[in-house]
């Protein structure tokens, strides 16, 4: 079946490209703010800081408004797959549904045990380690081209619940504060914006103008005001309005191979020239991250997958076998921009916690492909549940 799909859509090779360059594009830039930091960490601050208005730095305006057009296209996904997708029968979700909130659970539980509990300084980073990168996790999926469609399919639908989950935990878990006043006029912004998608209302301006409104309603709500993107998505997508194909492929391509880099290249610069210094000894974040992205996120993935399928509860994705759905369940530790955008978000004491995103998504990324390779080496040859796997 055919999907309106970001990173997978009818135009295969276009979209192959697409996932690939952005992919690469996304690592170099990680890599690229990472050792501007460590060789001139005075002009990446500068960077990062410089004032684009009163009031808003460069970082501010990547962070809090460019993000925007990610979470819409996020929107736009959660709608399309309930429409059209991987998510139109309730038997399609549990499978992606389960293995996400067990990806999120385990990395959650692995990375408060290693840092002794809630009751750790370091507590309010627990989030970090829950997110999954789509972009990135599918474009390093598409560098391997025996890997059968319906594998790509349940990475999206675990990554989407995942997104989604990463979205309520933004929202309950990282707003310091809430104004009554305009919670309530977001609330409401937002139920007038479903009510016009049963009303059918075609023309776009009026959901974009609400949903500008509810981004400044959000950000005086002491909400993250990005997550007004998902709404307009949401909306956008279930009114049938005039947002054609072209403008949607417009918008993955700027998300995926624009904001996406720019977030990076603003948020992932951490410094290693202190890396061996008695601070970073004492604090050890960066190696509580990785450990928890790359252990937490497999067997919470992966255990959930090979725990239905020997309960005989679920069946494997057509074309695929265990083999693959653990290097897909490694795939899942790369959690570079949510991870990255939720730990401005944590209030952390240093910068540390970068280190162990970005270096989860090296590990991750080369094991995955590494082991992807080999799963996939026999082509069709699909392993049964009980035999050699």
């Amino acid at each position: 079946m055919v999907t309106m799909m970001p990173f997978l859509n009818p135009n295969g090779a276009i979209a192959l490209a697409k996932d690939r360059l952005g992919g690469l594009l996304l690592i170099a830039c990680c890599l690229f703010a990472f050792l501007w930091a460590t060789f001139h960490p005075s002009s990446y601050s500068a960077f990062k800081h410089y004032p684009l208005a009163e009031g808003i730095s460069w970082q501010l305006f990547v962070n809090d408004l460019l993000m925007v057009l990610f979470f819409f296209m996020v929107g736009l996904e959660l709608s399309n797959e309930t429409k059209h997708g991987v998510f139109r029968t309730k038997r399609a979700i549990v499978l992606p549904l389960l293995s996400a909130c067990a990806g999120f659970i385990c990395p959650a539980i692995i990375y408060l045990f290693l840092i002794g509990g809630f009751a750790s300084p370091l507590s309010s980073g627990w989030a970090i380690v829950t997110a999954t990168d789509i972009a990135l996790a599918l474009g390093l999926l598409s560098l391997c081209s025996r890997a059968p469609v319906s594998l790509k399919m349940f990475l999206l639908a675990v990554a989407i619940f995942d997104d989604l989950l990463a979205i309520i935990t933004i929202a309950l878990f990282y707003t310091t504060s809430f104004e009554v006043l305009y919670l309530c006029l977001s609330v409401g912004i937002t139920v007038l914006m479903f009510w016009l998608t049963r009303w059918q209302t075609k023309r776009l301006s009026p959901y974009l103008a609400l949903g500008a409104i509810l981004w400044f309603v959000l950000l005086k709500a002491g909400i993250h005001p990005v997550l007004a993107g998902v709404v307009i998505g949401f909306a956008v997508s279930q009114s049938g309005c005039a947002f054609s194909r072209r403008n949607e492929s417009v918008l993955q391509w700027t998300v995926t191979l624009l904001v996406l880099p720019l977030f990076a290249l603003s948020n992932a610069g951490v410094s290693l020239a202190g890396i061996f210094s008695l601070e970073s000894v004492i604090d050890p974040i960066a190696a509580y991250i990785a450990i928890a992205m790359l252990i937490g996120k497999p067997l919470g993935v992966f255990g959930s997958v090979w725990l239905g399928v020997r309960l005989k509860i679920f069946e494997l994705p057509e074309a695929t076998n265990l083999r693959m759905l653990f290097a897909l369940s490694i795939f899942c530790s790369i959690g570079l921009t949510l991870s990255l955008f939720i730990g401005e978000l944590s209030g952390l004491a240093n910068d540390h916690y970068k280190l162990g995103i970005v270096v989860a998504a090296l590990v991750a990324s080369i094991l995955g492909l590494i082991c992807m390779h080999f799963a996939t080496r026999h082509g069709a040859d699909v392993l049964q549940v009980g035999g050699d796997q």
